[in-house]
């Protein structure tokens, strides 16, 4: 047995810890024969996975290597079991009856070969097992960092400076490899498209294109890099270069506030067509989304049919769309999870909200009698999600709150046909009833009701409780399923909002001032073109995004190539100043015979997180950055040196 030369020494405090304190034994250069039994050792054999492919299951002298998966531990007298996890993350049982053990004193997750031969257990339910009966252990690097000692219980949440070791275990192997696969999936089927892979700079220049931006200060005083939010400007100029169909896998960088599924660094499936409109965009995300689903999952998508009712989708076949006033008026969001029956119910006919005569929509969420009635009712009505629009919550307990639930709102609605309404809403003992108000023309979202819709779906849809019926011959839909369609005709413009509003009950907004709801290069719909001089907020932007279970995957949008009608939409709508210093590499390449050109992003690590079932996506980036935008791992970010600021004329406040 040859064992580890024990170099390092790490402690661990009580409890959680996010301090490392690793110190040298001895300080001096270890010997060289220990360091050569680190580096000099046998090639594994076979794969745990592959022991199923064997004709025999009795094989002497196969060689493992891999990690010490458990701790082992003495069975009886001259008997040690332990486990070993090898290069893909499977386990085998090691049976070590060697005198002295050769397993017993290996510390959880140290790098190890071993040798031994197979041999199969019948277990006492009469199924059958493989173990190795350990012939030979060589110990390649002990760990002084025993894994089960940093993990806090069952939810595995190890301390994110020790990223290294969560990622060796098998489910997170398995979402690195899967992402790989992913990868692989789109570049193949673009590839088959006649895309052309186009790498596009990374040190780019601010402008404004909505969210906050990295800049990189550089030697020369007064003059900055600023990290790309997307490649949106350079895939434009590329179209105004010739080149037809252009895809990237592209880093992009945002700093804002960071949540589930938001890093500060992030990765897009980038892509952009010339001589093409929204039809021809769309035809090809669906082939890669598709594609990816069926060799990822092997499994298709259900759509949405006029009938309310899902069905699945033919290969050919394209996803349904939904209007952007559809989706807000039925789901209270842009984003809406069509998985769930649950739907927003407009009041209008029947009564008007006069509590604040900009929200004169009165509109009502029904959840119909379901299991876990308390716990519904507490979440839908007081979450942390809302902010200040709540709405209002009424559990229908007797016969006689079906006559009365409307009196908690007499000083804030008028009812002018409540019987209407009531037979409408049919109302039963058991339901909940959850109200709110709303502008006709909306700018929230999602609304207070679209988010408690959100609510309600994270509480049931994993239980079966609302799910939308299927079309003869579908299968029945269940939370593991996917649901996708189109989201379009978004309005171009919004009103901005005042920012001292956010703890106020309605929304404010400026006269006059507006701001591109996606980004400032987005077309207009034909129809909707007058409206540019006469009322902006009335226009639609030729936009689409692609929604699958309440995730916008990816959004995309019709081009402005007109060099007169982007200026004028820099100028006399956003106000943007100078928008030639900002914005001139643009301009001038639209007025040199640019095609028309239309494209999309769908979020990669988002379009993996789902694929790998899981609500974020630091789980399926290998090195994600904290909540705080920090990585703990590696320590940055970190602090420059007074002569490295001075270099780059910054000086610290």
């Amino acid at each position: 047995m040859l064992k580890a030369f024990q170099s390092t020494k790490l402690r661990v405090p009580t409890g959680v810890s996010s301090v490392r304190t690793i110190s040298s034994k001895s300080g001096s250069l270890p010997d060289k024969a220990e360091v050569l039994k680190k580096f000099n050792f046998p090639r594994a054999t076979h794969s745990v996975r592959s022991l199923n492919s064997l004709e025999s299951s009795a094989i002497n002298d196969i060689v493992f290597n891999g990690w010490v998966d458990r701790k082992a531990k003495k069975i009886g007298k001259g008997l040690v079991f332990g486990r070993l996890r090898d290069i893909n993350g499977d386990t085998i049982q090691l049976v070590d009856s060697n005198e002295p053990s050769l397993i017993r004193s290996l510390k959880q997750e140290s790098a190890i070969t071993v040798k031994g031969d197979i041999q199969e257990q019948v277990k006492l339910d009469g199924t059958k097992s493989l173990d190795l009966q350990v012939k030979e252990i060589q110990v390649l690097n002990e760990s002084s960092v025993v894994g089960s000692q940093l993990t806090t219980g069952d939810t595995k949440e190890w301390p994110p400076q020790y990223r290294y070791l969560q990622l060796r275990q098998t489910e997170f192997q398995q979402r690195l490899q899967r992402r790989a696969k992913v990868m692989s999936v789109c570049r193949s089927t673009l590839d088959s498209l006649n895309f052309t892979e186009v790498e596009t700079p990374l040190l780019f220049k601010s402008t404004p294109e909505g969210a906050r931006e990295f800049l990189v200060p550089t030697r020369k005083k007064n003059l900055m890099y600023a990290l790309p939010q997307s490649p949106q400007q350079y895939k434009q100029l590329l179209m105004a270069s010739g080149v037809h169909r252009y895809y990237q896998i592209a880093r992009c960088f945002r700093d804002e506030d960071l949540r589930a599924d938001r890093q500060p660094e992030f990765t897009q499936l980038d892509l952009e067509m010339s001589f093409a409109n929204k039809e021809d965009v769309q035809k090809v995300v669906q082939k890669v989304v598709q594609t990816v689903w069926k060799e990822t999952l092997g499994q298709s998508f259900y759509i949405l049919e006029k009938n309310g009712k899902l069905r699945q989708i033919t290969e050919d076949e394209s996803f349904t769309e939904l209007s952007y006033d559809d989706a807000i008026s039925r789901f209270g969001i842009d984003k809406p999870d069509l998985r769930s029956s649950l739907e927003i119910f407009n009041a209008s006919a029947y009564a008007t909200s006069v509590e604040n005569t900009d929200f004169p929509i009165f509109e009502l969420l029904v959840l119909r009698d379901g299991l876990n009635k308390e716990d519904l009712l507490k979440a839908v009505s007081t979450s942390n999600e809302y902010g200040s629009r709540i709405p209002t919550a009424i559990s229908i307990e007797s016969e006689a709150d079906l006559s009365l639930w409307h009196e908690k709102f007499k000083s804030r609605v008028q009812f002018f046909d409540l019987a209407g309404l009531n037979q409408a809403l049919d109302l039963k003992v058991g339901d909940i009833v959850l109200a709110s108000d709303r502008r006709q023309k909306n700018y929230e979202n999602p609304t207070p009701l679209g988010k408690a819709r959100q609510i309600a779906i994270s509480q049931t849809l994993s239980k079966g409780i609302y799910t939308r019926d299927v079309t003869e011959g579908s299968d029945p839909i269940t939370s593991q399923d996917f649901v996708g369609t189109w989201v379009t005709d978004f309005p171009l413009f919004n009103p901005v909002e005042l920012e001292s509003t956010d703890n106020c009950k309605y929304p404010v907004y400026l006269d006059g001032k507006f701001v591109s709801t996606h980004h400032p290069f987005t077309m207009a719909k034909l129809e909707d073109y007058e409206y540019l001089k006469e009322d902006p907020l009335q226009v639609r932007g030729q936009h689409y995004d692609l929604v699958v279970n309440g995730v916008e995957l990816g959004g995309g949008s019709t081009r402005v190539h007109d060099v007169e009608l982007q200026r004028y939409i820099f100028e006399k709508i956003l106000q943007i100043p100078n928008p030639d210093v900002l914005f001139g590499h643009l301009l001038t390449a639209f007025s040199t015979g640019c095609p028309p050109h239309a494209g999309l992003a769908i979020g990669f690590d988002r379009m993996t997180a789902m694929l790998s079932r899981t609500d974020s996506i630091r789980d399926v980036i290998a090195f994600p950055k904290t909540i705080t935008g920090a990585d703990p791992m590696i320590g940055s970010p970190s602090k420059s040196t007074a002569n490295q600021l001075k270099d780059y004329h910054i000086r610290v406040i």
